[in-house]
């Protein structure tokens, strides 16, 4: 069905797993970055207001992913001037945990500022074969689609544990 996806094979039975998708996407819907939160991810609507939608022997949903970038060089640059500056006023020289603290706060006051990336990801479970197919091949978004995947079919004592499967 997906040209670039991903497959895990499930260890639990596709229905059970389908089931539990029901009762739990809406408690892990999307909601967008807050001011100060630089990563969101939750379940979306596959169509207007169904969250999972069933299709012969698969159960499609999507997640989305909504992700604010820093530039790694423009707070590196706004750390070193600030180090300097603080050495010119003071004619001191910061240690490295007052240099880690610099670097805290010039990256949380950059994160309002951030650019955000929003990538959304079909999924579907084939309850036929046993597995799931993610159509994303960005390994950091497949883990957290994978976290929050185990989180929401996992409950109780049953956890569900997923295989990755290479294709031949």
């Amino acid at each position: 069905m997906y040209e670039n996806a991903n497959v895990y094979q499930l260890n639990a039975n596709a229905d059970y797993v389908v089931e539990q998708l029901l009762g739990g996407v809406r408690d892990a819907e999307f909601t967008p970055c807050s001011k100060y939160q630089e990563l969101s991810y939750g379940f979306v609507p596959v169509k207007k207001g169904s969250y999972l939608e069933t299709r012969k022997k698969l159960a499609v949903f999507k997640v989305k992913l909504e992700k604010k970038v820093l530039s790694p060089t423009v707070l590196r640059q706004r750390v070193i001037e600030a180090v300097e500056d603080h050495k010119d006023l003071t004619g001191e020289r910061l240690t490295k945990q007052q240099i880690e603290c610099v670097w805290k706060e010039i990256r949380t006051g950059l994160i309002p500022q951030a650019p955000k990336i929003t990538t959304v990801v079909e999924v579907y479970i084939d309850t036929e074969r046993g597995c799931l197919v993610v159509n994303n091949q960005d390994i950091d978004l497949n883990k957290l689609f994978l976290q929050l995947f185990t989180q929401i079919v996992s409950s109780g004592k049953t956890a569900i544990m997923l295989n990755h499967m290479v294709a031949a």
